[in-house]
């Protein structure tokens, strides 16, 4: 049988009426007793306090209106956004089908601001994914205990009047300061009597001003009376107490009211008003000046007590929210690398001036780009070259200086009569300049290098638990094989600004050597886009072939492949940055001064021998002259020495021949 509209809609109200009184009994019930100033102070009422509710509110809509994603750990010190994390989308966008992450932040922060806890219940689906976040009313949550079974428990009164029970992993419980660590004290209660006063003073202000009567003094009879105790406890229960203030009085045989008491202006009604909103931002840590109270603010602290506030306020609530949320929802389900943090930023940005001297700084010295600073500033980025991150070449860490190789120059013969050096030699100190510069740029290569070192070795460990440990070595290839068709990508992404900037230098180098004029040209860039791809392609190549070969190694020889495969990634994250480093300032230095020579009409290069120890090879290499569209070496050949044979697997078109070498070419 259908219910018709009205009776349901009655239904609703009643029971919206039923709820309403069971909640204001419950608010007496949980110490909603009257403070010192005459008032009855709950979490409810003391909204209506000005100060209070600005505080709260302050609180709330900062913390709702920070970006809260989730990020990647990459290493111990990098991290990168992962919007595909599933709960990327519920605690940045929409935690549940009815509420947006601003209304539903607001909404728990606003509970975390009079409660001193905030409760969210987790929907969990049958694969152990958070569905959606449901907050709680906090003063529905009656208790929180151990159960028989000694799990903790949630203890929650529903509208119906009945009692839920969830465990722990149910509920999203951030808790503010507390004396067992579960519970948080609720600011309300423990403010009682700052709030209540806040809460009279603004009462007794409007009631004076909305009756415009002051009754309060001496009552003189022109005669003698005989029930002057009956008078004076009518009168004291007319006028007596915050609720009877302004009322009019009637004065009957002869009685004359003589006022005595103390007017608002003479009571300093207005500087305890100030006081109290003072005081109530004071227990919230509000700077006065966010509550609009600007007597003690001027243009030269506000923003430091801006700075302040995200400092000291608002830092520890967010703490707090990160901390129960990794607890919470993600409960180390992704082996602990993924992690939600706010964003503040935007909080700490001072004025212009200064924004922009920091990014200076910044950009000088090589931790912002320019993407970075635009992204900062909220403006789109200006390509892949504004990824470049400048570094200045004047400066390298100490223990650098020791392992630079000494590069001397080889004998010419004299110079001219004129007293200037020879061609010959402007060449090979040319070759010297970009060789020390690109010695220089060493360790930027060698850093990227380790993140992209750091990042596989993090992935396949991961793999060799997961497939090869508790699987087999099948399902651990076809990750093998999958993981190394991605990887070039972001191989790329890592190490094209360090590329890119090595490039750059390089190029200017080579232009003034040639006598053309510097800069990276279109087709330049994309050469230099190619080679990283190269580089990227080849690292790939090699990191699966080396894994592959030890698994194949593994079968053959009856050993634990995964072991084998943990040895070799120790080895890599030791060595393997250093030798990329040392190889690839060598090779895309020579690379492109390559390119500069040809795109300037150079048709003949030579190879020359640059180290104070040139090993035998090099120096066989040294003085090779060929023409461009010819390589130095091809695939097959074999140079002989003392030491015995070298055999070239590859067309060598430039320097570096093997390992550690430190020769170049110049134009001929």
């Amino acid at each position: 049988m259908k219910i018709p509209v009205l009776t349901r809609w009655l239904e609703e109200r009643q029971l919206k009426a039923n709820l309403s009184k069971f909640d204001e009994f419950m608010d007496f019930l949980v110490d909603g007793r009257e403070g010192a100033a005459g008032v009855t102070v709950t979490e409810k009422t003391a909204l209506h306090s000005t100060a209070v509710f600005a505080c709260v509110r302050v609180l709330a809509e900062t913390i709702a209106s920070l970006p809260l994603p989730i990020y990647r750990r990459l290493d111990p010190r990098g991290k990168q956004r992962a919007p595909e994390h599933p709960l990327y989308r519920i605690l940045h966008d929409q935690p549940n089908p009815y509420m947006t992450s601003f209304a539903f932040r607001e909404t728990l922060m606003g509970h975390l601001g009079t409660w001193g806890n905030a409760y969210a219940e987790i929907d969990w689906t049958s694969g152990g994914q958070v569905k959606a976040l449901w907050p709680l009313r906090p003063d529905r949550m009656k208790e929180i205990k151990y159960n028989k079974a000694g799990n903790l428990v949630y203890v929650y009164r529903l509208p119906d009047g009945t009692d839920k029970t969830f465990l722990a992993y149910q509920i999203l419980h951030i808790p503010g300061m507390g004396f067992d660590g579960f519970m948080g004290y609720s600011p309300i209660r423990m403010a009682r009597d700052a709030v209540g006063l806040s809460l009279a003073t603004e009462e007794y202000g409007a009631r004076f001003f909305k009756n415009g009567a002051k009754p309060g003094g001496v009552l003189e009879h022109p005669g003698k009376l005989k029930n002057f105790a009956t008078l004076r406890k009518s009168w004291n229960e007319m006028h007596q107490g915050l609720h009877n203030q302004h009322r009019i009085a009637i004065l009957e045989e002869g009685m004359k009211y003589t006022q005595i008491g103390i007017p608002p202006n003479d009571a300093q009604f207005l500087e305890t008003r100030k006081f109290q909103k003072s005081e109530i931002a004071s227990i919230y840590r509000v700077p006065p000046h966010m509550i609009a109270d600007l007597e003690r603010a001027t243009f030269s602290n506000i923003e430091h007590q801006s700075i302040d506030f995200v400092v000291h306020t608002i830092r520890p609530w967010l703490v707090r929210w990160e901390q129960a949320i990794k607890q919470k929802l993600f409960m180390n389900l992704d082996g602990g690398d993924y992690f939600a943090e706010f964003l503040v930023d935007g909080l700490l940005r001072g004025d212009t001036q200064s924004r922009y001297a920091a990014y200076s700084v910044g950009r000088q010295w090589g931790w912002l780009s320019a993407n970075d600073v635009l992204e900062m500033e909220n403006r789109n980025p200006i390509g892949e070259q504004g990824d470049i991150y400048m570094v200045p070449m004047n400066m390298i860490p100490a223990e650098q200086v020791a392992i630079v190789p000494e590069i001397k120059e080889p004998p010419t013969e004299e110079d001219d009569r004129s007293g200037e050096p020879s061609l010959e030699q402007r060449n090979i100190r040319a070759a010297m300049n970009r060789a020390r510069l690109a010695k220089r740029f060493e360790p930027a290569i060698r850093d990227a290098a380790s993140r992209v070192v750091k990042r596989e070795v993090r992935d396949l460990k991961r793999a060799v638990k997961n497939h090869l440990r508790e699987r087999d070595s099948t399902d651990f290839l076809v990750y093998l094989e999958d993981y190394y068709k991605q990887a070039p990508e972001w191989i790329r992404k890592t190490i094209t600004p360090v590329f890119s900037t090595l490039a750059d230098m390089i190029q200017a180098e080579a232009a003034r050597e040639v006598g053309v004029e510097a800069g990276m040209t279109e087709e330049l860039k994309e050469f230099v886009r190619e080679y990283t791809e190269a580089f990227a392609a080849r690292h790939a190549g090699s990191s699966g072939g080396q894994i592959k070969a030890l698994i194949r190694d593994a079968r053959a020889q009856g050993l634990d492949a995964a072991d084998l495969i943990d040895e070799r990634l120790g080895e890599w994250e030791e060595k393997r940055p250093g030798k990329v480093a040392m190889n690839e300032s060598v090779q895309e230095s020579n690379a492109v001064a390559r390119f500069v020579f040809v795109a300037a009409g150079i048709t003949l290069l030579r190879w020359v021998a640059l180290g104070s120890d040139s090993c035998p090879y090099c120096q066989e290499m040294n003085g090779r002259v060929v023409g461009v569209d010819r390589p130095f070496l091809g695939n097959s050949d074999t140079l002989e020495s003392d030491d015995g044979r070298m055999r070239i697997n590859r067309p060598t078109t430039h320097p570096p021949l093997h390992q550690g070498c430190v020769c170049a070419i110049v134009p001929e």
